[in-house]
């Protein structure tokens, strides 16, 4: 019979373990929605909404010491870039970066636009990489005339329909999944505790021998078992299968041999005389 506390330690386990599959399943879905957007999502594509500004940042190509050395070309002249005077190093690789405000002003209609940075002294660049470069340089623009319309062209599925970013869901989740499993750990710590002080436990390993198969589960000397004691084994369903000899007994976790083939963790042990 399952005690009042036990039973009551197997309801939060269950609990906390469909709390853990739900957020672990939105965490990766998720993480895999941010990831195929952004896999979709051309190279230096940007979204904008008329009558807004937006910070724009690229890597410097060529010889650039201030914002005089670099100029831009627009499609049009309601879309412009301001450029910083100042060259900045790139956080991870510390390369050169020009950082600009892009604005699109509000008699600029709805559309795509391109924007191409341009380096005044390119001599540094070979001449094979040039077109590569040049490619690098410009910048396609999508420019909306609200919020909604921006957010109904996502390609992100979970910020079309939410609004919010799919990377934040996943962080926000993550650490659900962290304390749900955590918490699943020490119940479950608790319920082997108060099983095996009952002398029962339950079997986490199985290991094919000569012999037929070594069983391990969590008895040992500090619950009382002895080397070649008689214990019971029961499938999953509480149903007797067996009588097994204890082979290998340790001060928490033991093993015992037998020959029936057909068994796998999750499959229960019980000491005798505590029936």
């Amino acid at each position: 019979m399952v005690s009042l506390d036990k039973g009551k330690l197997l309801n939060n386990r269950i609990i906390f373990g469909r709390i853990c599959i739900l957020a672990a399943i939105i965490a990766l879905a998720s993480v895999f929605d941010a990831l195929i957007a952004s896999y979709r999502t051309p190279a230096n594509n940007i979204d904008i909404i008329t009558g807004r500004s937006m910070e724009m940042v690229g890597k410097v190509y060529g010889k650039v010491t201030s914002d005089k050395d670099i100029s831009f070309i627009s499609d049009s002249p309601y879309l412009t870039l301001s450029l910083d005077k100042n060259i900045f190093s790139g956080y991870w690789l510390g390369e050169d970066m020009w950082r600009g405000e892009l604005r699109a002003d509000s008699y600029l209609r709805p559309g795509k636009y391109n924007i191409k940075i341009q380096f005044n002294d390119t001599s540094m660049i070979k001449a094979e990489d040039r077109e590569k470069v040049g490619k690098l340089s410009i910048y396609t623009v999508n420019v909306y005339s609200d919020a909604k319309a921006l957010r109904e062209s996502e390609l992100s599925f979970i910020k079309r329909f939410t609004g919010i970013s799919p990377w934040s869901i996943a962080v926000a989740f993550f650490p659900i999944v962290l304390i749900s499993g955590g918490l699943i750990f020490i119940i479950s710590g608790k319920i082997e505790d108060q099983m095996a002080q009952e002398g029962l436990a339950e079997i986490y390993r199985v290991l094919k021998n000569e012999n037929g198969l070594e069983i391990f589960f969590g008895l040992g000397k500090k619950h009382g078992l002895q080397s070649g004691e008689k214990i019971n084994l029961f499938n999953e369903s509480g149903e007797l299968l067996s009588e097994v000899i204890v082979k290998n007994i340790g001060n928490e976790n033991s093993s015992a041999v037998t020959d029936i083939l057909r068994i796998r963790p999750g499959f229960m042990v019980a000491r005798i005389e505590s029936f």
